[in-house]
């Protein structure tokens, strides 16, 4: 099977955004009843809804997974993916500053605030970089031959990085 490692517990600022964000549909429900012609905003609440499920099952790892067979499971609660690890792959821990220093400026490319940080970053100095973070600290960046970096926030990250760093003869 391997070594499973949830996604970190959300940073208090994550934690609070997605709070905020997740009361948004109720806000807008109890202002659909509370206005005039408030049904457009039920449909606003319906369409939050979506999009937050859609995030929350679908965009959001639930683990990352170091298998016995030389694979990394990002495992979602509704689907799974597989990368191979690479024999010559690099994992190492970064501090936020670390990143900044090495990545420059980024922009998201995906979902962000409700639960984290998951799909894409364009970086300054490093190009396209796929993420699934649920705070800034506790960073960990794998890189291999043939893919993207990969920017992941386990539990534990110290014992993710030891065991992603031995390869298999």
């Amino acid at each position: 099977m391997g070594h499973s490692f949830p996604l970190a517990p959300m940073s208090a600022g994550i934690l609070t955004l997605t709070l905020v964000l997740g009361a948004l549909p109720l806000v807008f429900v109890i202002a659909a009843f509370l206005l005039p012609k408030g049904g457009i905003l039920l449909l606003v609440a319906l369409f939050l809804l979506m999009i937050y499920g859609g995030i929350w099952w679908g965009w959001r790892p639930m683990a990352l997974i170091i298998r016995d067979d030389d694979r990394l499971e990002l495992r979602f609660p509704v689907r799974r993916r597989w990368l191979e690890l690479h024999p010559e792959r690099r994992v190492r821990q970064l501090s936020p500053a670390e990143f900044a220093q090495e990545m420059g400026w980024a922009v998201r490319v995906g979902a962000g605030g409700f639960g984290g940080g998951f799909g894409w970053l364009w970086t300054q100095r490093r190009g396209w970089v796929e993420f699934y973070i649920s705070r800034g600290d506790g960073l960990v960046l794998l890189e291999q031959p043939g893919t993207l970096p990969l920017l992941v926030t386990p539990a534990q990250p110290e014992r993710f990085v030891e065991l992603l760093s031995v390869t298999k003869k």
